[in-house]
C-alpha cells in the first residue's frame, strides 16, 4: 500500500474517534458542574431550614405577652442571621394573607421562600408553633448569605474545574488540530516523493525517447522531400504523429525539470501577436473565435515561460468550445496600480463538473481520450516560478475561466489609456 493511502486511511479512521471525545467531554464537564451546583444550593436550603427550625424552637419556649420588639430581641440572640421576625395568632387570621390558611388548617407544615431585596437575598420560612398562648404562625426571615460558607469555596472548586475543562478541551482541540495538521503534512510529503519520483522517471524517458525521436523524424521529413507524391501522402501522417509524441515528450519534460524564468520586459501588445500566430495552430480549422484585449501593459516576467502557460490555457480552452455554437475564447488583463497583474482565459463551453474540478492539478489525469494529463500541472508548476498562481473558476453565465494571478508584478509602463480605465481590465 503507498504511504500517501495508508495515512489517509488512519486520518480517516482517527479523525471521527477525536471529534466524538472532544464533543462529549464538554457536555459531561458541564453536566457534572451542573450537578454540583444544584447539590450546593440544596445544602444551603437545608442549613437555613434547620436555622429558621431553630428560632421556631426559641419562640416555643418564650412566655405569653411579651412585644414584638422583645421577641426580636430575643430570638436574635439565638440565631445572629435572624433579620425579621412576625408572630401571627389566630384572632388575626382573618387580616393575614390568605396564603396562611393552609398552615392555618394543617393542610401545610411550613412554607419557604427565596426573596431578593434591596438590602441583600432574604430567605424566608413560615411555619406554626405552639406556645403557652396556643398555636401561633411564625414568618422568619433570614440573611441567605449566613450560609454562604457552605458554598463559597465549593463554588470556586466548580469555576476551577470548568476552567481546567476549558483548558483541557482546548488543549484537546489544539492536539487532534496539531496531529491532523502533521498527518496532512506527511502526506502531502508522502506524495511530493511519489510525484517527485513519477517526475525523475518522467524526464528520464523523455530524454532517452527524445533522441531516436529525432532521428525518426528527420528521415520521415527526409524521404518526404522525394518527388514520389504517393510517399508524401503517405509519409504526412507520420510526420503529425511525430509531432504531437515530440509534443508528449516536451510536457514529460517540463514536468521533470521545470524551466528556470529569464525575466526581462515584456509589452502586452507584442506579446499578444505573437500568441495569435499559434492560435491559429490549435484552433486546426475548428470554428472558435479568440478575442484578446488591447492596452499597453508593459511588465517583467519570462516571456517563453508565459507563453507556454497561456498556451495550455488557449488549448483546453479551444477543445471545450469546440462543436459548440458560437464558441469563443477571450484572453484578457487586468491590472490595479499596487494590485495584482491577472490574465485570464474565459470560454463559453459547458464548464467543468464538480467531480472534474477536484482533480483539476493532479498530474497524469485527463478526461480527453488523448494526451497525458499534465498540462495543467505544468501550467501552474510555471506560473509559481514566475511568482504567480493558477486557478480556475465558473464563468458567469456558462462556461470556464483560467485565471493566473502575480501578486506583486513588476509592472515597467502603462499607456494613458490604461490610467484613464483606473485599473479595469483591458
Amino acid at each position: 500500500m503507498r504511504p500517501a493511502i495508508a495515512l489517509g486511511k488512519i486520518k480517516q479512521a482517527a479523525w471521527p474517534v477525536a471529534i466524538s471525545l472532544l464533543a462529549v467531554l464538554p457536555v459531561v464537564l458541564l453536566l457534572s458542574s451542573l450537578r454540583t451546583l444544584r447539590e450546593l444550593e440544596a445544602q444551603r436550603a437545608v442549613f437555613l431550614r434547620s436555622r429558621a427550625a431553630n428560632v421556631i424552637s426559641l419562640l416555643s419556649a418564650l412566655p405569653d405577652g411579651l412585644s414584638e420588639e422583645a421577641v426580636f430581641e430575643y430570638a436574635s440572640g439565638g440565631e445572629p442571621a435572624l433579620v425579621d421576625l412576625k408572630i401571627f395568632s389566630p384572632s388575626q387570621a382573618g387580616q393575614v394573607d390568605s396564603e396562611l390558611v393552609p398552615l392555618w388548617s394543617g393542610r401545610e407544615l411550613f412554607r419557604e421562600a427565596l426573596l431578593n431585596r434591596p438590602e441583600g437575598r432574604i430567605f424566608r420560612v413560615e411555619a406554626p408553633f405552639n406556645s403557652q398562648a396556643g398555636l401561633r404562625i411564625a414568618r422568619i426571615d433570614l440573611n441567605a448569605a449566613s450560609a454562604d460558607f457552605l458554598t463559597v469555596h465549593a463554588r470556586h472548586n466548580v469555576l476551577i474545574s470548568m476552567l481546567s475543562g476549558l483548558a483541557l478541551v482546548l488543549l484537546s482541540a489544539y492536539a487532534v488540530l496539531a496531529a491532523r495538521r502533521a498527518a496532512r503534512l506527511r502526506l502531502q510529503q508522502a506524495e511530493l516523493a511519489h510525484l517527485a519520483h513519477l517526475g525523475r522517471m518522467a524526464a528520464v524517458l523523455a530524454h532517452e525517447i527524445r533522441n531516436p525521436l529525432g532521428a525518426v523524424k528527420g528521415f520521415i521529413q527526409l524521404a518526404a522531400e522525394q518527388p514520389d507524391e504517393t510517399v508524401r501522402e503517405l509519409l504526412a501522417p507520420a510526420i503529425g504523429e511525430v509531432e504531437r509524441i515530440e509534443r508528449l515528450v516536451n510536457d514529460l519534460l517540463l514536468y521533470g525539470r521545470p524551466p528556470s524564468p529569464n525575466l526581462r520586459p515584456v509589452k502586452w501588445p507584442e506579446f499578444v501577436a505573437r500568441l495569435e500566430g499559434h492560435v491559429d495552430r490549435i484552433r486546426q480549422g475548428r470554428p472558435v473565435r479568440f478575442t484578446a484585449g488591447a492596452c499597453d501593459l508593459e511588465w517583467r516576467t519570462d516571456p517563453d515561460i508565459l507563453e507556454q502557460i497561456l498556451l495550455n490555457l488557449i488549448r483546453n480552452a479551444v477543445e471545450a468550445v469546440a462543436g459548440q455554437p458560437d464558441a469563443w475564447v477571450r484572453l484578457s488583463a487586468a491590472y490595479s496600480p499596487g494590485g495584482p497583474l491577472t490574465l485570464s482565459v474565459t470560454d463559453n463551453g459547458p464548464g467543468l463538473p464538480a467531480e472534474v474540478r477536484k482533480r483539476l492539478f493532479q498530474p497524469f489525469f485527463t478526461t480527453k481520450s488523448s494526451g497525458t494529463g499534465l498540462g495543467l500541472a505544468i501550467a501552474r508548476s510555471l506560473a509559481r516560478s514566475l511568482g504567480g498562481e493558477l486557478t480556475l473558476m465558473d464563468a458567469q453565465p456558462r462556461g470556464t475561466v483560467a485565471l493566473v494571478s502575480f501578486p506583486r508584478p513588476e509592472v515597467t509602463g502603462r499607456a494613458e489609456n490604461h490610467e484613464k480605465r483606473d485599473g479595469k481590465t483591458c
